[in-house]
């Protein structure tokens, strides 16, 4: 008697579905227990069908895990016997998914599982713990808020994804988004926040504010979350142009864009004060021989010609790449992280007085 069970790994949209098998306390991929898996390639998604001799998992639970279109995350626990006559299953409480193990095979997954429970979950705490004490809701992706959630509910929406470069791919970006409110967050303090107008937005793009707060000198700031920029290219620059409107249009997305004032839009800008470029992974991993400074770093200046540029970065950086940046006016501050050396330099460079 076979069961059958779907993955559906790709589609057009951000639905995904993965089946594990409860075995032995640790959930493994359905694929460990099948003795096919046909792989489906439809006009809207890719599916991959697997068929399981019943044997294999008669007397074992078969979690299914499900992002809907939005982002949404779900687990269905079945017995066998309602996957094969069509059941429903029993929807599982995000305490039961917090506290599922999920086999993991790659050193590189194990590595950034502990490196978000050892560096993130922090930075967690901390944004928690600010906007608690502003009274503010935070308004972001699906995944970065089952982190905020409860890390560990957080981690199993990224390890229910398969095969393991996938999960590698969700462990990278989620802690990317995490880093980056960590720091919008560190800028508030920096700043004095003492009251926010409103809760953060932190959408990718938007030309709305993430944050408009007033410190404890009674300024107004207003803050953007990787907003996008598109505008003719000024004189002398020399990043990358569109190819349409004859190439004379320039746009960036830095990280964090911050300006003096109550502001409703970024196009009512006249002057920004600070512009932060975030970066979590290994030096190596975003130097990119020196491109990383002439492709983005320079041409998001030239666009947005901010007083101050700083990269905050997680790890370590080359006293000589500091070097070679300091002098194109781009200060680096390294090992920024709750407790690292850097936070007092970022601090400092936010509100030189302090």
């Amino acid at each position: 008697m076979i069961v059958r069970v779907a993955d559906e790994p790709k589609t057009r949209t951000r639905r995904k579905v993965f089946h594990y098998v409860l075995e032995g306390g640790v959930l493994r991929h359905v694929s460990k227990y099948a003795v096919r898996g046909t792989r489906m390639v439809g006009r809207k998604a890719l599916k991959v069908v697997y068929d399981i001799p019943m044997e294999r998992v008669r007397g074992k639970d078969v979690y299914e895990f499900r992002f809907s279109s939005s982002g949404g995350f779900t687990a269905v626990r079945f017995s066998p016997s309602e996957l094969l006559e069509g059941g429903e299953g029993e929807s599982v409480s995000m305490q039961e998914v917090r506290a599922l193990e999920f086999e993991v095979e790659s050193d590189e997954v194990r590595g950034l599982v502990r490196e978000i429970l050892e560096r993130y979950g922090p930075m967690v705490d901390e944004i928690n713990s600010f906007r608690k004490g502003m009274n503010i809701s935070v308004r972001t992706s699906e995944r970065v808020g089952d982190y905020l959630k409860d890390l560990k509910y957080g981690l199993a929406g990224s390890l229910c994804n398969w095969p393991e470069e996938t999960r590698v791919d969700s462990l990278e970006q989620t802690s990317r988004l995490l880093y980056q409110l960590w720091t919008l967050k560190t800028v508030h303090e920096a700043l004095g926040a003492v009251r926010v107008e409103r809760g953060w937005l932190a959408e990718q793009g938007s030309k709305y504010p993430a944050s408009v707060f007033v410190d404890d000198r009674d300024d107004y700031w207003t803050c953007w979350f990787e907003p996008q920029r598109v505008k003719r290219a000024p004189r002398g620059y020399k990043g990358p142009l569109t190819p349409l409107f004859e190439r004379k249009i320039a746009w960036r997305r830095p990280t964090i864009v911050i300006a003096r004032g109550r502001h409703d839009s970024l196009t009512d800008v006249q002057k920004f004060d600070i512009l932060i470029e975030c970066r979590n992974l290994p030096f190596g991993r975003w130097w990119r021989d020196g491109k990383v400074v002439r492709e983005h770093f320079l041409p998001c200046k030239a666009l947005f010609q901010p007083e101050t540029f700083i990269i905050a970065s997680m790890k370590p950086v080359p006293d000589w790449a500091k070097g070679e940046m300091h002098e194109e006016g781009l200060f680096v501050v390294d090992e920024f992280y709750p407790g690292g050396k850097g936070l007092s330099q970022f601090k400092r460079l936010i509100r030189p007085e302090t």
